[in-house]
């Protein structure tokens, strides 16, 4: 950071704005129109144009995410990830290295950062602006800051918890650490390795519990693609699923 900027605010969020703009400009309409659908459901789902989110790329949309909380114990020194707001509707791939260090720092399951990130130093009192981040030494899965950056979150969340009054823990995200996320007609989780769909079989009497017997009688068909899988019952499709990414149909098991 130039030094006759240290006392600038944040300047990494408008820095950082040319380097997400060139990575990518192609938003997937489709994906965002799945992921507002999951979130707001069918009917509820904000109407953006295709225009509207080809700008947003255009500009390069910066997101920080604090990977490490002010603390008093750090001198209310914070440590920020910064992302591509667009990421993900972009289908950037997703980066492991990003998830590990915010696994090291206590996020269990940890977000998922999609694409490059930047790694930056904040001090917040008594004014806000950016502190030195040193590359091969901040950078080093053993860096000091990683080996406090747990406690030190606890330490603030202890602190905002007597300040609001509550007694709050980071609550396992939908679909992962085994946390299922139900959809209509299925449920899913899943791991680094690998996804696990449950679609619920209904019988003649409209009940949810069906024995081996009823389901072979029912011809269930199961196909899985690179992109998607399709669930046949009783010759009714009961499952048409895209996947976010290409899968291995021949890993596949049902």
């Amino acid at each position: 950071v130039p030094i006759t900027r240290h006392n600038s605010g944040d300047i990494l969020m408008e820095e950082l704005k040319p380097w997400f703009k060139a990575l990518s400009k192609k938003v997937d309409m489709n994906l965002f129109k799945d992921q507002a659908t999951k979130h707001f459901g069918s009917t509820d789902a904000p109407q953006v144009s295709e225009e509207a989110l080809a700008s947003v790329a255009e500009q390069g949309q910066v997101e920080a995410f604090c990977l490490v909380q002010p603390a008093e114990s750090n001198y209310f020194t914070s440590i920020n990830i910064y992302l591509d707001e667009v990421g993900m509707l972009k289908r950037l791939p997703l980066n492991k290295r990003a998830a590990d260090f915010a696994l090291q720092a206590g996020f269990n399951p940890p977000p998922k950062f999609y694409g490059d990130v930047f790694l930056g130093r904040i001090k917040n009192k008594p004014v806000l602006k950016n502190v030195d981040f040193k590359l091969n030494v901040d950078t080093n899965p053993d860096a000091t800051w990683m080996q406090n950056a747990a406690m030190e979150n606890l330490e603030h969340q202890a602190a905002m918890n007597q300040i609001t009054g509550r007694d709050e823990t980071q609550a396992s995200a939908d679909g992962e650490n085994g946390v299922a996320k139900a959809e209509e007609g299925y449920s899913w989780t899943q791991t680094d390795e690998e996804v696990e769909i449950v679609v619920k079989l209904k019988s003649d009497d409209n009940a949810e519990i069906l024995n081996t017997k009823a389901v072979k009688a029912g011809g269930l068909k199961v196909k899985f693609f690179p992109n998607k899988i399709n669930v046949q019952f009783r010759g009714k499709e009961v499952l048409s699923l895209s996947f976010f990414a290409r899968v291995d149909p021949d890993g596949c098991t049902w």
